[in-house]
């Protein structure tokens, strides 16, 4: 089974870096040839083109929900983002969610059969830094074992 580990995010950005430095970790521990590591800073419908193919997709992004406490992880599943699906104009506007079920719907013979989503709340995204928060920072390690985890 062909799978792919993508952390998507920007490590410009702060706590938004939160995938792309996860998959940074996970490329030095995972070893199989069955298995892709990858990081993305790549907006909307692009995303696609780096999952179609596999037949498993974990994804690591940031999330920002109303009651979420920073540093929190979610284990999500593309159904859980339902209210989250908006159609638009722009390939650009695109998120996650909306990215999924478009390739769904157009690609399904190609998209992974099973996709994980793991997110972790963070807060603050406007600031140019590659630092983390500190609570955001300690999600990592535990992401990282719940994504092996998910492999086994």
């Amino acid at each position: 089974m062909r799978t792919l580990v993508l952390g998507i995010g920007n490590p410009f950005l702060g706590d938004d870096g939160i995938g792309f430095n996860i998959a940074q970790e996970l490329a030095g521990v995972i070893k199989d040839e069955n298995v892709d590591v990858k990081d993305a800073s790549l907006p909307g419908l692009n995303l696609l083109e780096l999952i179609v193919g596999y037949d498993k997709a974990i994804i690591i992004d940031a999330i920002m929900t109303e009651h979420g406490e920073v540093g929190e992880i979610y284990r999500l599943k593309p159904e859980n983002f339902v209210k989250t699906v908006h159609p638009t104009s722009s390939a650009h506007d695109v998120n996650l969610a909306t990215a999924i079920e478009i390739g769904k719907r157009s690609l399904a013979e190609q998209m992974p059969a099973e996709i994980i989503v793991f997110a972790v709340e963070i807060r603050e995204v406007a600031e140019f830094t590659e630092e983390m928060t500190t609570k955001v920072k300690e999600a990592v390690p535990r992401v990282v074992n719940l994504v092996l985890e998910e492999m086994t």
